[in-house]
């Protein structure tokens, strides 16, 4: 490990090794001494960044959802149509997994050992989806100049649970074809609830 890592340099360098290391064999894997293994740190360096390995765990989770969030706001174009917009969203999404499809490998790990052993964590870590899927919908509508005709938080729960079956479906059967032709059907129904905001 390089001593001059900063704190902020040490503690990313902790949550992708994680990452990996769960993607590899599951959240079980994913001891501190393992995952300090996989960063090339010695465990101190770990007990210096975070205070246990939940908080690890946590900041993982975080971390990759605050990843697509900002991937998907940025591929938002101003003065298009809110079909458009919604499917360049999801595209940029679709792109995130299939460069890394490790990330959502993990996720989805971290999920499934929450509904086994700490179901509160599970509900924590979707409830976390649901709000960076509403900040999505929120910029979304600002740039297309439209209203939700249906409640934010039903919306974004109706498009994580998609976002999910499109996830699990990639990540098994790796149908990038077919992941976009969803992608464009999803895509045309949540163009369905939008309004467009009287000037």
């Amino acid at each position: 490990m390089n001593r001059r890592m900063s704190y902020e340099d040490r503690r990313q360098a902790l949550v992708q090794a994680a990452i990996r290391v769960i993607a590899r064999g599951g959240v079980p894997a994913a001891t501190t001494r393992a995952i300090v293994a996989e960063a090339r740190m010695p465990l101190g360096a770990f007990h210096y960044v975070f205070a246990s390995r939940d908080e690890l765990l946590s900041e993982v989770v975080r971390t990759i959802t605050d990843g697509e969030r900002i991937a998907a706001e940025l591929a938002l174009p101003a003065g298009v149509p809110v079909q458009d917009a919604v499917e360049a969203a999801l595209v940029s999404y679709l792109e995130l997994l299939i460069a890394d499809p490790d990330r959502e490998l993990a996720l989805t790990e971290l999920s499934l050992h929450g509904l086994r052993h700490d179901p509160a964590l599970a509900r924590r870590q979707h409830e976390l989806y649901f709000l960076e899927m509403e900040a999505v919908l929120g910029q979304l509508a600002e740039r297309c100049g439209v209203r939700w005709s249906e409640p934010l938080p039903e919306l974004a729960r109706r498009l994580i649970v998609v976002t999910e079956g499109l996830t699990g479906t990639w990540l098994a059967d790796r149908d990038t074809d077919a992941a976009r032709a969803v992608i464009r059907s999803v895509a045309s129904w949540v163009a369905g609830s939008a309004e467009r905001v009287a000037a």
